[in-house]
């Protein structure tokens, strides 16, 4: 087994749902957030469209030292050090479906794609397209995501591979949103490939990503918060210009009042008369 040192520039993390994959984590290192666990490994090979690797087991772990902190940050880190891949939606689907680029005039063009103007759908995954759904663990990726769309946006965890990303509207429903990714989990995707069950959204002030329900409550709490400040500030009574003027004037008077006065000295009135 190689060193930590030898191997670190090589590891990655996969993210896949918890549930699906209880026997397989159970031996391997991980961290869990909401329905989705980030497992780690190492990458041995790796050719366009193509990735090899030996997934890193609690022994090796412990072999090389380290603890899942440590494989997570060495992930994060090699993640931002390599390219990632956001296109539209309109052109990964030409990129798919026409290899020799788009036929001009064809009326079923507009059919087959979605529009070029309006709100865009994203797709945010690695430059291989395997398990490239790591990608939103890529804190470079997602603040250069957030500059381009104007702050926060919502992730689609579509698959293992992939997410699909969308501009925030304040108009849409995160219950809406996870029944529609139920859906297409248990009648589209393959379960191997299935990532969350659950809409996530992008805290592009917090560069942390919440589920979307928690981060709409997390959203009404602050709005509690200011609006209850806000309140408190508007009744404190405010002291008029005179009113501030007397009460230095009265602190002043106590000062004065505090001080000790000096002694008389009787022996000067001696002096005065012989």
């Amino acid at each position: 087994m190689k060193s930590f040192d030898e191997i670190k520039d090589s590891i990655i993390c996969k993210l896949s749902n918890t549930e699906n994959n209880q026997d397989i984590l159970k031996d391997r290192p991980h961290i869990t957030m909401e329905d989705i666990s980030a497992s780690f490994a190492i990458v041995i090979g790796e050719s366009e469209g193509e990735r090899a690797s030996i997934p890193i087991s609690n022994d090796m772990m412990k072999d090389m030292g380290v603890d899942v902190n440590i494989l997570m940050e060495t992930a994060k880190s090699n993640m931002i050090e390599q390219d990632y891949s956001f296109k539209s939606m309109r052109d990964v689907l030409i990129d798919s479906m026409f290899l020799e680029g788009v036929p001009e005039n064809d009326p079923m063009i507009d059919f087959m794609l979605p529009p070029a103007d309006g709100v865009q759908m994203y797709v945010l995954t690695n430059n291989c397209n395997i398990n490239g759904a790591c990608e939103v663990l890529n804190t470079k990726a997602m603040d250069e995501i957030a500059d381009k769309l104007g702050g926060d946006f919502v992730v689609l965890p579509s698959s293992v591979h992939e997410t699909i990303i969308l501009p925030l509207d304040e108009n849409m429903n995160s219950l809406e949103l996870n029944s529609m990714i139920q859906e297409i989990n248990s009648s589209v995707l393959d379960p191997k490939d299935k990532l969350s069950d659950h809409a996530f959204q992008y805290d592009s002030e917090e560069h942390e990503l919440v589920r979307m329900d928690k981060m709409q409550e997390r959203q009404q709490e602050k709005g509690e918060k200011n609006a209850l400040k806000e309140e408190v500030v508007a009744e404190k009574p405010k002291k008029s210009l005179m009113n501030r003027i007397s009460d230095k004037k009265e602190q002043a008077a106590k000062r004065d009042a505090s001080r000790p006065k000096p002694e008389k000295n009787n022996n000067r009135d001696a002096f005065a008369l012989s």
